[in-house]
């Protein structure tokens, strides 16, 4: 009945369509059809009127020439004899010749058709005219030629409307009603499920009808995908559910859903556990998460506020205390549900907020002394400060706490046993400040003190005093004392500086000034130490530039050989010529390349600047070797042997005439490597010669342990030098030690003729010094070589 409802209602509705459509075009085209005939037959009435004028034309012009009343009657009732013409009249400039109609009563019809008035020309004069003649068409007779072709018409209309319609009828029946009943009939049997699909009707592949069965096949072929990702949906769906509830049964975190005044409408095992709290089997019971001991009572409902006004996920980690009165801490997260609800999930994170704890303690305190450390200290100054500025808490001074000379010490002792020194040294430093005072250990072997409420030099002078006595105090050690000795630098807040970081860099410069003049001392900061640091700093980037820009020269200072009484040799002493301060001394630039590294690149462009020079001398004839000076710095990967091997091989230089030289302080810094490095340049065939030998600590035990060639005399003992005096017999003594080790030795300092003949009556081997020559440029050296041997020959001999 569904398949008969829908194509008896697709059918009627089509007929009446089309019926309406047609009548409508047929009322259309009637009143269309009855205008046209109207005007068609007034235009052809008009026409056959016009005719019969065209033939009577001659004999009407004859009729009004001569006023023929008779010729002209006679013209009027041949034209009435045409049913067109209703009445005819004709004048004759104003005389009435015949006027004659063919009824007397009106016309019946509707029809009032318009007089046709022709003027009469005279038929000897052109364009003369004579008279007129007017006629009158019936109207009856136009009215029934136009109903006559209507009707016509309308039924040639209609035959032609209903055969239309009849094909369209059929064609609609053929091609429309019957595929779709054929669709409908299918669809109605068709199971998507089972794979059925509707059949295009045969001619309608590619017309809207064969892509309206492909479009619910395709549609069908979705309803089976979407029931059956439904059906798989709500399978996962119930799986979710049932892992859902495992999970929220056996969580560890606790998992529950609060409403906005607090009320907790269910929980898990895990939250009863977490707070302490008895559950029901069913989630029921009473708790409210407001009433809990929480250590910031309000942080909890401000959490949950919070969530509901942004709809946004929140947590916080808030406090909570237990029955026993243990504090414990929970991560609260929640994040909204709907349904005016919150889901929470809380975790216990006091393991985590005690390491967190533990690791700012240790992040903020010397692992070595239990002290601040530079942070925390840096953090205590700022806060002191701000308490200050806002709240004129009293002033404060800061205390940098450097000891003397504690690296060499370690080096000796060991670290383990610098380190009980250290432990030692906070110790003593701590029973010396008050409870509102603070000490820290910023590095190694620097303490700081921040004392407070110290406002004039006097106390501050004193309490620095007690402070250096008690560090003064032996350290026992295995037994054995040890005497140790500070350099304190002080500064004022705020008088000094007004933020930590100046305050930290004042107090090391007012230290550096103490170790500078000897240590064991204190100082305090001056404006004009801030100046030389600043100095020192734009000495250090035009140092920079003159490492890359080239800026060095190398000079070289005579050697002499006090038995042949030639200059054998020389040393290379380095020059930088600044393009703005002129030839700036190396005493002023090497420490400054030692701190900053640049001491490599400079101990490598020396070695390269040598090997040229030396190549140079020997292409001149010159047959002196050049020693050049090593910084500590350098060794062992600074300046390493390979690098040397290669400058020499470069420039064919033989290891005879390179000499490498070295202080003492070079072997104090690593023993194993210091001793690594000299053999490794021994093997290269190089000299080394102990530079400013007598001016350090255990000098003697290094001609043992080092693989050394030659001893250089400090200049302080040859220039006091006098016979009979103690640096007189010193030097006698260094260099009867030297022959008796099979070393060699070199003095430097000599400015006089006296000096340089008591160093030859001693046996020391060579000199160098002012009397020779000062230091020369490298042009300047070859031309001074003969005045030097000239000189050298009128010396008194050695015998």
């Amino acid at each position: 009945m569904k398949t008969a409802f829908v194509r008896d209602g697709i059918l009627l509705r089509s007929i009446l369509v089309t019926i309406l459509a047609f009548c409508l075009v047929g009322v259309v085209t009637v009143a269309y059809t009855m205008q046209s005939a109207r005007a068609q037959a007034e235009a052809q009435s008009r026409e056959r009127i016009e005719q019969l004028l065209d033939t009577v034309q001659s004999t009407l012009q004859v009729a009004g020439f001569v006023k023929d009343r008779e010729l002209a009657r006679e013209v009027a009732q041949g034209l009435l004899s045409n049913p067109v013409v209703l009445r005819v009249t004709i004048r004759e400039n104003g005389n009435l010749l015949a006027d004659l109609a063919r009824r007397s009563q009106p016309p019946s019809g509707e029809i009032q058709a318009d007089n046709l008035v022709r003027d009469i020309h005279s038929p000897f004069v052109g364009g003369e005219v004579i008279g007129e003649i007017r006629l009158t068409p019936d109207p009856d007779v136009i009215e029934r030629h136009i109903r006559t072709e209507v009707i016509d018409r309308t039924w040639q209309l209609v035959w032609q409307l209903a055969l239309i319609s009849g094909v369209m009828v059929v064609t609609l029946l053929a091609f429309v009603i019957h595929p779709i009943s054929a669709i409908s009939r299918e669809l109605h049997r068709m199971s998507p499920t089972a794979g059925d699909r509707l059949k295009i009707p045969p001619g309608h592949a590619k017309t809207e009808i064969g892509r309206l069965v492909t479009d619910v096949n395709a549609l069908a072929g979705d309803l089976v995908r979407a029931l059956d990702e439904e059906h798989a949906l709500r399978l996962q769906q119930e799986l979710d559910e049932q892992k859902y509830h495992a999970i929220f049964e056996n969580a560890e975190s606790g998992i529950f859903l609060v409403r906005r005044n607090g009320r907790v409408a269910s929980w898990n095992p895990a939250l009863a556990r977490l707070l302490g709290i008895a559950r029901a089997d069913k989630f029921t019971g009473e708790l409210l998460l407001l009433d809990l001991p929480w250590s910031e009572p309000t942080a909890i409902g401000m959490l949950i506020e919070r969530v509901f006004v942004t709809g946004e996920a929140a947590e916080r980690d808030l406090m909570l205390q237990r029955q026993d009165r243990t504090h414990f801490w929970l991560n609260i997260m929640l994040s909204p549900v709907g349904d005016d609800l919150l889901q929470g999930v809380a975790h216990d994170v006091s393991a985590l907020k005690e390491a967190e704890a533990e690791a700012r303690r240790q992040a903020m305190t010397d692992p070595l002394t239990g002290l601040a450390n530079r942070a925390s200290l840096e953090h205590l100054l700022g806060t002191r400060i701000r308490q200050h500025f806002q709240q004129a808490t009293p002033c404060f001074t800061l205390l940098h706490v450097d000891l003397d000379k504690f690296r060499q010490i370690t080096e000796g002792i060991g670290v383990p046993a610098g380190d009980e020194i250290l432990r030692v040294v906070a110790a003593r430093l701590g029973a010396q400040v008050k409870g509102n005072d603070t000490l820290a250990r910023l590095s190694g072997d620097i303490f700081a003190v921040v004392l407070q409420n110290l406002g004039d030099d006097e106390t501050i002078g004193k309490v620095v005093e007690r402070l250096m006595l008690s560090l003064r105090q032996p350290y026992l050690l295995d037994g054995s004392p040890i005497q140790l000795t500070a350099s304190i630098g002080i500064t004022l807040f705020p008088h000094d500086a007004t933020d930590a970081p100046s305050l930290l860099r004042n107090a090391e410069l007012a230290c550096d000034k103490a170790k500078n003049a000897g240590g064991n001392q204190p100082a305090f900061f001056a404006p004009n130490l801030a100046e030389a640091a600043e100095q020192r700093r734009h000495l250090e980037n035009d140092l920079r530039l003159a490492v890359a820009g080239g800026q060095f020269e190398l000079y070289c200072q005579p050697i002499a050989d006090l038995a042949s009484r030639r200059v054998t040799g020389a040393e290379g002493l380095i020059r930088w010529r600044h393009p703005e301060r002129g030839l700036v001394p190396p005493d002023r630039f090497i420490p400054i390349a030692e701190q900053t590294g640049l001491i490599n690149e400079i101990g490598l462009w020396v070695i390269e600047t040598a090997c040229r020079q030396l190549a140079d001398w020997r292409a001149a004839g010159i047959p002196c070797y050049l020693s050049v000076n090593v910084s500590g710095r350098q060794i062992p990967n600074g300046l390493p042997p390979a690098a040397i091997a290669e400058a020499m091989q470069r420039h064919g230089v033989s290891p005879a005439s390179l000499v490498l030289e070295i202080t003492e302080g070079v072997l104090l810094n690593n023993i194993a490597e210091a001793q690594a490095w000299l053999q490794a340049i021994k093997q290269l065939g190089l000299r080394v010669y102990l530079d400013d030998f007598g001016t350090g600590y255990s000098s003697l035990s290094y001609l043992k342990r080092f693989p050394l060639d030659t001893l250089k005399i400090d200049r302080s003992f040859v220039q006091d030098m006098q016979v009979g005096n103690s640096e007189y017999s010193l030097v006698e003594a260094i260099v009867a030690m030297a022959r008796s080790l099979g070393l060699k030795v070199v003095a430097e300092g000599v400015e006089t003729t006296e000096q340089l003949g008591m160093l030859a009556r001693m046996g020391c081997h060579h000199a160098q010094g002012y009397h020779l020559a000062r230091p020369l440029p490298p042009a300047e050296f070859s031309e001074a070589l003969q005045e030097i041997d000239r000189r050298l020959a009128q010396t008194e001999p050695v015998s």
